[in-house]
């Protein structure tokens, strides 16, 4: 696989925002978004059905800092991939589907040409990746001969794309590179993840703590992805265990 035609130029106002409790974990060459009293007062207006109440330990990300980073990814896009053939945004359903749309519908402001295409994987058991990928039908055949965005809504062990980036690489597209809503920090798996992918920062929405998290898209066993903020799961919400499959 090629390179994309500019070298990507992510700077810190550009790059990955940093999720920590306090300004001194948050490493110098990145923003910080600290969980303190600001996230307390947005759980406290947040909107959720009332199914829900209880379920939740804290409020992680708002969905105001979801869509303005997610704005932030797309102009980095823009100013990266070429405007005169289409690059293929190709979304891993189904948790990436509100991070996917928000981002094609920002490069669609831009005026930049894309191709929509999507590629069912399942990693994850309850409260966890299983390590078990199951695949639902094949990849597109778009991607070939094209500059190609895989979009994923969190990599923490990074199973699924250990398991797609190779199934990519056969159709022989021009590039590929990662565009994650999260990233997950897990003890010693940056180096396993970046064995398989070098990940952009221009393209990571957000770094966050070990923490099971639900909301935006994320689930689980089903439930909570209609959230619009993303937040940890509390002991309530584990015991309910979900919808179900």
């Amino acid at each position: 696989m090629g390179n994309t035609s500019k070298k990507p130029t992510a700077t810190k106002q550009n790059s990955m925002i940093y999720v920590a409790s306090n300004q001194p974990d948050v490493p110098s060459n990145y923003r910080g978004l600290l969980t303190s009293e600001e996230n307390e007062n947005s759980a406290s207006t947040a909107i959720f059905p009332g199914i829900y109440k209880g379920h939740f330990s804290s409020l992680l990300i708002p969905n105001t800092n979801l869509h303005a980073r997610t704005k932030e990814i797309a102009s980095y896009i823009h100013s990266t991939y070429p405007h005169d053939e289409p690059l293929v945004m190709l979304c891993i359903l189904k948790g990436s589907v509100p991070f996917y749309s928000l981002l094609c519908d920002q490069l669609s402001l831009l005026g930049h040409p894309f191709m929509i295409d999507f590629y069912r994987v399942k990693s994850y058991e309850g409260t966890g990746s299983s390590g078990k990928i199951k695949v639902f039908g094949d990849l597109p055949k778009s991607i070939q001969g094209r500059h190609v965005i895989i979009v994923e809504d969190i990599v923490d062990t990074g199973s699924t794309l250990k398991d797609v980036l190779p199934k990519v690489a056969e159709l022989k597209p021009k590039s590929c590179k990662v565009s994650s809503m999260l990233v997950k920090r897990l003890q010693d798996n940056h180096d396993d993840i970046t064995d398989v992918v070098e990940l952009d920062d221009g393209l990571i929405g957000f770094s966050i703590p070990n923490a099971f998290v639900v909301g935006y898209g994320l689930d689980y066993n089903e439930m909570y992805r209609d959230l619009r903020d993303i937040w940890i799961l509390g002991e309530v919400g584990i015991q309910g265990g979900g919808f179900g499959l």
